[in-house]
């Protein structure tokens, strides 16, 4: 294990909360996983994982939309002594129990995924490994009141021997490809029609 200081800067920027598009694909579309580096160097080494998602043949990233100011990730100690790994979780809210919101929740329900979440400043965690199965729970509301807070709640609950995870790898979706290092989508060209 690598153990640095844990400094604070007197009037640092310090963002707070997730981004409002998350993405997520079913793990049995995964052909490999990044994974933490056997002998990490540093303490950042700790964290990150190394290498990019490979996938079937076909297969894309999806997106699902999470009202900012509604959604987090955290994380907590599981187990007992000498066994303890972390229990890294999401939450997001979207704002409609739609078609699409409930065949969501019905998909998802008993199936194996992985989340990456986004955070302000350029920061992609991963709920949901290769090693160990995550759990997705999903909670419809239509709302008591005109203009009161209805939509799909969605809890994701990962078991992982590492919190929270950073991912700075690519993210290939359908209409182009996000690299987790800086942020940048590039969307994918169609050929003219000349081509």
């Amino acid at each position: 294990m690598n153990f640095e200081n844990l400094e604070w800067t007197d009037g640092k920027v310090n963002h707070s909360g997730i981004k409002s598009i998350a993405y997520w694909i079913p793990k049995s579309w995964i052909q490999a996983h990044p994974k933490i580096p056997d002998k990490p160097s540093t303490t950042a080494d700790e964290i990150k994982l190394n290498g990019d998602y490979v996938l079937e043949d076909g297969k894309n990233w999806l997106t699902i939309y999470t009202t900012q100011g509604k959604g987090k990730v955290t994380f907590e100690t599981l187990g007992e002594k000498d066994c303890k790994m972390f229990t890294n979780k999401g939450n997001l809210k979207y704002p409609d129990i739609s078609t699409e919101a409930k065949a969501f929740a019905k998909g998802t329900v008993n199936s194996n995924c992985v989340f990456v979440i986004p955070q302000p400043g350029n920061k992609y965690v991963v709920l949901g490994d290769e090693e160990y199965n995550l759990t997705v729970d999903t909670k419809g509301d239509s709302g008591d009141a005109p203009g009161s807070d209805k939509g799909l709640t969605i809890e994701i609950s990962a078991p992982c021997v590492t919190p929270l995870p950073e991912y700075t790898g690519e993210i290939k979706l359908k209409t182009g490809t996000l690299d987790c290092e800086d942020g940048v989508f590039k969307p994918t060209t169609s050929p003219s029609p000349s081509e």
